[in-house]
């Protein structure tokens, strides 16, 4: 058993994450870490948690936060610098993490940040049009809710809290996975990077079937959707645009045969008429016709582009596993991590340095007592064959989610049940989701169960409004 322990103040605010871990120095003073701290744009009251959630930091601190990670660039972990920016003015910080996907200066992490820029610019614009037309209202609620990744309540830009964090020190990291994070204050802790991956492929692959409990990487551009809107807006011609199916010179103008110009060719003249214009086969007893016009129905394709970023965003995920030097356990946070991130980690290796023996990601996670549950509880943010191989004996489960909000804004499987009850089942009781009832009513019994091969306390508690639950872990 080892004589270090690590604290971790799970904030349980609703959809999105928040952890304030203090690991132990050797002169026995606290070193503190800060991982994400946000909250999707859907929850109710949302702000008012975030401020709530920095005041508790700026206490438990006392003003002085040794490390804030960053894990990617989603509203739901990034919106407290914005909402409460003033009281993290307040905040001193010793260094800021991001993976290289967040590097200014790398080529790829350029590339990523070109994809994401222009994908929520186009989105947002589509969603508008989505918004304004008729019949379209169940497709816009879909992309409105996945727009609330990247932008407020108030249409704030997740890119702006993102770069708030960063200013929050003058000593900014980039960590590469296969390398260890540098953290010399305390020795006994080794922080391991195990993703993002570079490959693109893996950074598009959302979905495995067969790695989960129960979809490869899409080929969608940004250009179809964004010349589209160009088209309609009259500020682009089609013979200008490199993503159109065909030349301008190609087919004829639906605009011109609505005002009456016909091709010349008989045949085609016909075709149009009995296909767009003239009495449909089959008709409404009303004689609305409405059901067969397509005027909004490329705009469809915005959904999927909005599930291709989110993927993408969140495949870029920084994860990082915590090592206890003297008794090999492992912390595992995997922050929003899909399938992609979780198959690139099979060929992440740690090659021995001086007295640190060489490790694998995979006998990382033999040794894993406690998970951060990926992105929320989905389904395709647990990769099965990692979670079956992590240490039962011992594994505590923490899952930050809120399922009244996934049912409000129609997301299925958040969280997955088979994901949840595997998640029980291999912990033993050990397992926290953050919406439970007994984290908010302190008359209610502590329902996590003890014992296990694992030194471990629960505690809870508010900071301000908002419940958290205090883990103690050796």
């Amino acid at each position: 058993m080892s004589n270090l322990t690590i604290d971790i103040r799970c904030y349980c605010h609703g959809l999105g994450d928040c952890m304030l871990l203090k690991l132990p120095k050797p002169d026995g003073t606290p070193f503190r870490m800060l991982i994400d701290c946000g909250i999707h744009s859907a929850a109710s009251g949302g702000a008012a948690k975030m401020r709530d959630i920095a005041a508790d930091i700026l206490k438990e601190t006392e003003g002085w936060l040794d490390v804030l990670v960053i894990t990617h660039e989603h509203w739901d972990h990034l919106s407290g610098f914005l909402q409460a920016a003033d009281l993290f003015a307040g905040l001193k910080v010793g260094e800021v993490w991001f993976s290289w996907a967040e590097d200014p200066n790398d080529a790829d992490g350029r590339k990523l940040d070109r994809f994401k820029a222009d994908a929520a610019s186009t989105l947002a614009s589509s969603a508008l049009r989505l918004n304004a037309a008729p019949g379209m209202s169940e497709m816009a609620r879909g992309l409105n809710s996945l727009l609330g990744f990247i932008f407020g309540l108030e249409g704030e830009k997740v890119r702006m809290a993102r770069e708030a964090a960063r200013k929050m020190s003058s000593v900014v990291r980039h960590l590469e996975p296969g390398r260890l994070a540098p953290l010399p204050q305390v020795p006994g802790i080794r922080v391991y990077v195990l993703g993002p991956p570079r490959d693109p492929k893996l950074l598009g692959t959302e979905d495995i079937l067969s790695e989960t409990y129960a979809i490869g990487p899409s080929a969608l551009s940004v250009a179809p959707i964004a010349n589209g809107l160009s088209l309609n807006e009259g500020t682009l011609s089609i013979d200008d645009d490199p993503a159109a199916p065909f030349d301008g010179t190609v087919g004829s103008s639906l605009s011109a045969m609505r005002q009456g110009v016909w091709p010349e060719d008989p045949a085609a003249a016909s075709l149009f008429w009995g296909c767009y214009f003239g009495p449909a086969k089959v008709s409404r007893a009303d004689g609305d016709q409405a059901w067969r016009r397509i005027d909004y129905d490329w705009l469809a394709s915005s959904v999927d582009l909005a599930l291709q970023l989110d993927s993408r965003t969140n495949n870029t995920s920084l994860v990082l596993a915590f090592e206890f030097v003297e008794t090999g356990r492992v912390l595992l946070f995997a922050a929003d991590a899909q399938i992609g991130n979780w198959l690139s980690w099979e060929k992440v290796n740690f090659p021995a340095d001086g007295n640190r023996p060489a490790k694998t990601a995979d006998d990382l996670l033999r040794r894993t007592v406690f998970y951060k549950v990926g992105h929320h509880g989905s389904r395709n943010a647990t990769r099965a064959a990692a979670l079956e191989k992590m240490d039962h004996s011992a594994l505590v489960a923490f899952s930050p989610t809120d399922e009244d909000l996934a049912g409000k804004v129609r997301w299925k499987d958040f969280p997955a049940p088979k994901t949840s009850q595997r998640l029980r089942e291999l912990t033993s009781g050990r397992f926290i989701q953050s919406d439970s009832k007994w984290i908010h009513n302190p008359e209610v019994d502590i329902p996590v169960a003890k014992g296990g091969a694992l030194q471990f306390g629960v505690l809870r508690g508010k900071a301000g409004n908002v419940g958290y639950v205090d883990l103690q872990l050796a």
